[in-house]
């Protein structure tokens, strides 16, 4: 869960630039990005760090980190999940982009839920399907992050690091 922010911090630190351009797929990513995404960041970073709050070195006992996800970190991944399904593309291709970011977001919220479920169980073999969607859900955001950069270079949209 610890990377699952990392493409989204670094999403944050991006600027992207471009002039006018009649390129459709060019002003959708631009828009995408500054528009839809960017104002997700703090939402995704809170959570994030709820998270992190309790798990790793932060981890005190089985019984906090399940009131936490069941009260405060799946209700608050739940509605960030919704938002990010409710950002709007206007192109096939950005579309196709934003789809892998939901399915990143839905792969790490189902890997929230079942770890309640080990946790409730004491189940060890959830434990590790649980250790196994999260894993999924960071190779998709990776993926994620790949693809924004190869349709960014595609359709000449500077991504700046600020």
């Amino acid at each position: 869960m610890k990377k699952l922010s990392i493409f989204m911090l670094v999403l944050c630190c991006f600027s992207i630039l471009a002039a006018c351009s009649t390129d459709p797929v060019k002003k959708d990513l631009i828009t995408y990005v500054n528009d839809g995404m960017l104002p997700l960041t703090q939402d995704e970073k809170a959570v994030t760090e709820k998270y992190e709050s309790v798990t790793g070195d932060n981890f005190t006992d089985d019984e906090t980190l399940y009131n936490t996800l069941r009260d405060d970190i799946i209700p608050e991944y739940t509605k960030y999940l919704d938002k990010v399904e409710a950002v709007k593309t206007e192109t096939p291709e950005v579309r196709a982009v934003h789809e892998t970011y939901i399915k990143a977001v839905s792969t790490q919220k189902e890997a929230l839920i079942t770890m309640i479920d080990a946790l409730e169980k004491g189940d060890l073999n959830l434990i590790n399907e649980s250790n196994t969607k999260l894993s999924e859900g960071k190779k998709l955001f990776r993926d994620f992050g790949e693809q924004v950069n190869t349709l960014a270079k595609e359709h000449d949209v500077k991504i700046n690091k600020k």
